[in-house]
C-alpha cells in the first residue's frame, strides 16, 4: 500500500502520553543478528505471553503525515549509509507496556548519525533517544522479568543492515513494515 493511502486512511489519533498510531522508522538486522534477537524474544514471549512483532530498534518517528518525498528521503539515506554494528549494554526492563523488557543499546556515533539523518531528512524533531531492542511488549512483574533475564543469552553485537518504514497501530497491536530500505 502506498504511503499516501496509509496516511489518508489512517485517522491518526493522539493519546495523552503517547501517539498510538503513526509511521515509524525502524532499524532492522541481518539474518544472524535477527536470529539471535528472535531467540531471546521467543524465550521471553513463551514465558510472558506478549504480542508478536518483528525485531527492530526504533530510530525515529512518528510521522503523523507522510509526503511524496518520504520514500525518496529514506531511499537516499539507505543508499548513502553503510551497514554497521550496534552493541548491547545489557538487558533492562521498565514498567512501560512498550518498553517492558529490552536489550539496551550503546549510543554509538554511527547509530546517532543515522538517527540524525532520518530526523533531519523527514523534518522530525529529535526527542530524547533511548536506543533499545524490545524483547517483550506487555505487563509483567519485575520479578517475572528478572527471572527471564537470567535465562537469556544476550547478543553482544548486532548488524544493522536496513531501515524500514513501519505502519504502527498500538491500539490493535499491529506493526506492519511498509517498505524496507537496505543499507549498503
Amino acid at each position: 500500500m502506498a504511503i499516501e493511502a496509509i496516511i489518508k486512511n489512517k485517522g491518526f489519533e493522539m493519546n495523552k502520553k503517547r501517539i498510538s498510531k503513526g509511521l515509524w522508522i525502524w532499524g532492522q538486522f541481518d539474518r544472524r543478528s535477527e536470529a539471535e534477537v528472535e531467540a531471546a524474544k521467543e524465550k521471553t514471549n513463551n514465558a510472558l505471553n506478549g504480542p508478536k512483532f518483528e525485531s527492530h530498534i526504533t530510530l525515529s518517528g512518528p510521522l503523523l503525515e507522510a509526503n511524496n518525498n518520504t520514500r525518496e528521503v529514506l531511499y537516499q539515506i539507505s543508499n548513502d549509509s553503510l551497514k554497521f554494528t550496534i552493541y548491547s549494554k545489557g538487558l533492562g526492563h521498565k514498567d512501560d507496556f512498550f518498553q517492558s523488557l529490552f536489550i539496551k543499546i550503546k549510543e554509538e556515533t554511527e547509530l546517532l548519525a543515522l538517527k540524525e539523518l532520518i530526523d533531519r531528512g523527514l523534518k522530525l524533531e529529535s526527542a530524547e533517544y533511548f536506543p533499545h531492542i524490545s524483547l517483550f511488549y506487555g505487563e509483567a512483574t519485575s520479578e517475572s522479568k528478572d527471572k527471564i533475564i537470567k535465562k537469556l543469552n544476550l547478543p553482544e553485537e548486532l548488524t544493522l543492515d536496513s531501515i524500514s518504514l513501519v505502519d504502527v497501530d498500538e491500539d490493535i497491536s499491529s506493526w506492519k513494515v511498509v517498505e524496507r530500505f537496505p543499507l549498503k
